[in-house]
């Protein structure tokens, strides 16, 4: 009776495209970081000013 493998090594094709995607969403995360730090600067400088329309 032969094992049965259960967790396989993935190929250099699938590391690829998951690296990819995890770059990615990397790069999505800090993008939104920077525009949530964007509006927080914009809200302090503008305190006081009215708000535009």
């Amino acid at each position: 009776m032969t094992q049965t493998v259960r967790y396989t090594q993935p190929t250099q094709a699938e590391l690829d495209t998951i690296m990819a995607e995890a770059r990615q969403l990397r790069s999505d995360m800090i993008a939104a970081a920077f525009r949530g730090l964007g509006v927080r600067i914009r809200g302090l400088f503008a305190a006081g000013k009215p708000a535009h329309a």
